[in-house]
């Protein structure tokens, strides 16, 4: 990933956010959300080889592909969930944002069940 790039953006939308804040506030949410969304797009795309670089420890460990997409699923709802308290906050919905991290923490302590389970069953059969 392109570090330099990723700040620059992030620099440019934030210089433009302040510039229309003066002006619109409702552009500069714009801006917000749109700055955002090009981040996020940068990084996702510097992902797929850490995927597959994850995938291939995956086989070679012999760890459960079930287990490890329920991790890649935790770990995507807990980046989503951020993203999106940052959103918030950015758009000044503090409220809102809060209630969106408690929403997350929940779902992944639902999706985190199966992944207890398994390894209470490893410590049962160890045992």
């Amino acid at each position: 990933m392109d570090v330099f790039r990723l700040v620059s953006i992030g620099i440019i939308g934030a210089i433009a956010c302040l510039l229309l804040k003066k002006t619109d506030g409702h552009y500069a949410a714009l801006a917000a959300v749109a700055t955002g969304i090009v981040i996020l797009i940068i990084c996702m795309n510097s992902l797929a080889s850490v995927l597959v670089s994850l995938q291939e420890i995956v086989d070679r460990t012999g760890i459960d592909n079930e287990l490890f997409a329920i991790l890649l699923k935790i770990v995507g709802v807990g980046y989503l969930t951020e993203y999106a308290c940052g959103l918030c906050e950015d758009l000044d919905c503090g409220g809102i944002s809060k209630k969106i991290a408690l929403g997350g923490k929940i779902a992944i302590f639902l999706m985190a069940l199966p992944i207890v389970n398994a390894l209470l069953d490893t410590v049962a059969r160890l045992i």
